[in-house]
């Protein structure tokens, strides 16, 4: 009977779990968005795609900084590239927004756009498409 009451509360919380948002977590009372997008390399594109990364402008470094992004990181598997960062910010639509209309990100985006095509899965004017988080540790 002990058991089974264990088993059952371990279920209940899990499906409490489940019922929260799988991307808004708290870190020492610091609320966190973690984003996780793909995209596809364009043919013959990889290199320079690589090149551009290894000297990202300061001050795209600092915008990102300034719209609540950290722990930024890009992977690159068989043709795709996965972005993940945490977001710790209070309104990351907001945020994106002021990081778009930013004069020095358009200038990056024109570097690094033309070495990228969304995956066939986007929506429609989806160029980095979203990432379902099906499971974080900490």
């Amino acid at each position: 009977m002990r058991i089974t009451k264990i088993v059952f509360v371990f279920l209940f919380v899990q499906l409490l779990g489940c019922s929260q948002s799988a991307d808004v977590h708290k870190e020492a009372g610091e609320k966190i968005l973690r984003k996780g997008w793909v995209i596809r390399v364009k043919q013959g594109k990889l290199e320079e795609y690589k090149k551009l990364h290894k000297n990202v402008w300061p001050g795209i470094l600092k915008k990102l900084r300034e719209v609540h992004v950290r722990n930024y990181t890009i992977f690159y598997r068989d043709g795709l590239l996965f972005s993940y960062l945490e977001y710790t910010g209070d309104d990351f639509n907001a945020d994106m927004k002021k990081m778009a209309a930013d004069s020095l990100t358009q200038e990056w985006w024109k570097l690094t756009n033309p070495c990228q095509e969304p995956v066939r899965s986007a929506g429609d004017g989806v160029w980095w498409a979203d990432m379902e988080e099906v499971f974080h540790m900490d």
